[in-house]
């Protein structure tokens, strides 16, 4: 009975301590709500009417509002982003958070912070583990109460504008995680600063331009064990010759090591091979020597391995799979390698990334590199190869990045690309391919980037293009594409509206004159077509006019013949225009004048005649914009009107609809399938309109060798 007592006992009091704990939880205090809805007021929000249905008068109910199931205080605030583009900046008061007692995890990451109201209050919350701020515009000072908070776990304040102490770390016994990359900081900072801080398992310092981190001076043996270390461009050991630091050679539990751009010198460290499980990146340095072929002779566990812009010579060794067959990732581009493309990189079943690009390499591509691939990147530019330009039996269903420019690759685009549907940018410029795409080209409905620029590819351009509604740039310049232009280019979204792509490598086209390398977020607002040099004949389609969003269209070095089309002026993000080098006639549209955003116009060498309508935006071009062009007159050119010059532009409504008839005719004709249709039902009709009445017609036959030998007999006696 008192088992039973005891035992009832104790389930009593646990009913009771979860039904006070949870059930009967009467939710956050009302100081807790109070502040918190002060806090979602300078973020915007007016009051709780305008905020989600819901949020009610338990904020721990609220969305990003987390509570302490024993408690009901609020532990943890995740504030959803609010972005990082253009929009209102908020600086919020860390007194309404110091409001929060109990908090111990706080994330603002992406919310628009310009600068943090009253920091010295943030260091108040002494329950505070977890601080996140990074990826914001805050261009204070850091608080260096941070220095007493013991209770920091984790510290994030990248990619902001700070500026400040970093040696208050010192003091953070319990430190984990610090994250001040992408800041401000300045001075010289040496990693003896954090030798005390035993639990330390992650630190990145790296791209604070400014700062100088110092490894060897004083000296130093660090009580921590770090797991992912980050000193990328930070000048590290710049008053140490550069040196490679030598703890790292202790550190037996690295599973990510980043040196990248220090210009660090001596040989390649290659220990580090054996030292790093995971990730390995020592980009930009000056290592000497050759790339190393084996560590002891032992399988190597790295998965990412970038040693690009280095200043190796000799080549790649050939059993490179054998000694890091974990790869995952490797980039040696700007290497100075040379020799061929080791085949065993083909045994590396788990790449999906590969640059080599920027190097010597001549030969051929290896087919296992290309055979049932897992590969998503892969970048052989710049190099010497040859032959076609993937191995016939290529299959790579995952690819969405090839970049093969500037070889000397032979042949037709690969049938096997037809494999590759998820591509999103194509560049083989400068090589030796050639031959008609037209009929064979794939749809990539992804791509962004189609470059073909100088080739030798001939025949239309594809109509495939106008189903691929996600290309910012098509360049086909310096090839021998003929035919005239499809109209049906106005059916692509990211040259019709407001659109931004998200895409990390970057582009390299021309405009205004001159080659860019569109990269970040340059590259999201990018538009162009590049058709020039070619043989493009007929009338500049008025349908290009849909192309809002366009920022570089270039014509040039064609055949086109036919009026400037009116409609340019809807083209309202135009900045180049180059129509130079044609045979354009009639006047130039008053309505180009109208193009605000245009800053580079070539119309030069066509047969444009009348007056130039220097007005608006036309009137910032120089004579150099229209020479060539005798029949033209007005400023800039010194050649002046005459009183009777038309000022009235000839109405291009009938233009319209010839562009639009030819393009229909188009449709059809262009495609090779009714002209081998047609040459076939041309010879059957011409064959069996001699041949049926021979064999069906004994009179025919009789008539048809009485004349043959008719004419051989005049010929006989001709001579």
């Amino acid at each position: 009975m008192k088992m039973l007592d005891a035992h009832g006992g104790l389930s009593l009091l646990i009913m009771l301590f979860i039904s006070f704990n949870i059930g009967w939880s009467r939710g956050c205090s009302d100081e807790e709500r109070i502040a918190i809805q002060e806090i979602l007021n300078s973020m915007g929000y007016q009051s709780i009417s305008s905020l989600p249905e819901s949020y009610t008068d338990d904020c721990c109910q609220w969305e990003g509002v987390f509570c302490s199931l024993t408690s009901s205080h609020v532990v943890r605030i995740f504030f959803d982003p609010l972005g990082e583009g253009e929009g209102v900046l908020w600086y919020p008061d860390m007194k309404l958070f110091a409001q929060i007692k109990e908090l111990q995890e706080l994330h603002l990451t992406r919310n628009r912070i310009g600068g943090l109201l009253n920091p010295e209050a943030l260091c108040t919350l002494m329950n505070l583990k977890h601080l996140d701020l990074s990826v914001n515009f805050i261009e204070d000072d850091m608080p260096s109460c941070l220095a007493n908070m013991s209770s920091l776990r984790i510290l994030k304040l990248s990619k902001n504008q700070f500026q400040g102490d970093l040696t208050i770390f010192s003091n953070l016994s319990n430190i984990e995680e610090i994250d001040v990359s992408y800041n401000l900081f300045q001075g010289l900072i040496p990693l003896s600063t954090f030798a005390n801080l035993s639990k330390l398992i992650f630190l990145d310092l790296s791209y604070n331009t400014h700062l100088e981190v110092e490894s060897e001076s004083p000296t130093w043996h660090p009580s921590f064990q770090i797991l992912h270390l980050f000193l990328a461009g930070c000048n590290l050991n710049n008053r140490n010759s550069n040196r490679v630091p030598l703890f790292l050679s202790t550190q037996y539990n690295l599973q990510t090591l980043d040196l990248s751009n220090n210009f660090l010198e001596g040989p390649f460290p290659a220990w580090m091979l054996h030292n790093v499980s995971s990730a390995l990146r020592l980009r930009g340095n000056s290592f000497v020597g050759h790339f190393p072929d084996a560590y002891h002779n032992r399988e190597l566990k790295l998965a990412e391995l970038d040693v690009s812009c280095n200043l190796f010579y000799g080549k790649l060794p050939s059993n490179i799979a054998i000694f890091l067959p974990n790869l995952y990732a490797f980039n040696a581009s700007s290497c100075g390698l040379t020799g061929i493309i080791p085949a065993s990189l083909g045994k590396l079943k788990a790449l999906e990334r590969l640059d080599l690009s920027s190097n010597h390499f001549d030969g051929f591509i290896p087919s296992g590199l290309t055979k049932n691939s897992a590969l998503w990147y892969l970048n052989l530019s710049n190099n010497r190869l040859g032959g076609g330009l993937l191995p016939e039996d290529c299959n790579m269903t995952q690819l969405r990045w090839l970049l093969l420019h500037h070889n000397s690759f032979l042949g037709n685009m690969p049938h096997c690309l037809s494999n590759s549907r998820s591509m999103l940018m194509l560049d083989i410029r400068h090589n030796n391919l050639s031959g008609m795409i037209s009929s064979g080209m794939p749809i990539f409905s992804e791509l962004g980037a189609l470059l073909l620029r100088g080739n030798h590819f001939s025949g239309y351009i594809p109509r495939q293009l106008c189903q691929m509604p996600k290309l910012q740039f098509l360049d086909l310049s310096n090839n021998h594409f003929s035919g005239i232009i499809p109209y049906c280019l106005s059916n692509n979204l990211f040259w019709t509206k407001k659109l931004q792509a998200n895409s990390w490598v970057p582009i390299d086209f021309t405009t205004k004159g001159y080659a860019y390398s569109f990269q970040g977020i340059p590259l999201t607002l990018m538009t162009g077509i590049d058709l020039s040099a070619n043989q493009l004949a007929g009338a500049i389609p008025y349908q290009l006019g849909k192309l809002h969003e366009l920022h570089s269209l270039n014509l040039s070095n064609n055949l086109l013949t036919g009026h400037i089309p009116k409609s340019f002026e809807k083209i309202t993000s135009l900045e180049s225009l180059d129509l130079s080098y044609n045979r354009l006639t009639g006047q130039i549209p008053q309505e180009i004048s109208h193009m605000s955003s245009l800053t580079t116009l070539r119309l030069a060498f066509n047969d444009l005649s009348g007056r130039i309508p220097f007005e608006g935006q036309l009137s910032t071009f120089s004579e150099s914009s229209y020479v060539g062009n005798p029949k033209l007159c007005g400023d800039p050119l010194e050649r002046k009107c005459s009183e009777n010059t038309n000022d009235v532009n000839q109405d291009d409504g009938n233009e319209e609809k010839e562009e639009k008839n030819l393009e229909e005719d188009h449709r059809v004709i262009d495609e090779p399938l009714f002209f081998y249709s047609f040459v076939f039902m041309s010879y059957a009709l011409g064959f069996w309109s001699v041949v049926a009445p021979l064999c069906f017609s004994r009179n025919w036959r009789e008539k048809y060798y009485t004349a043959i030998d008719g004419c051989v007999n005049y010929v006989r006696c001709s001579k």
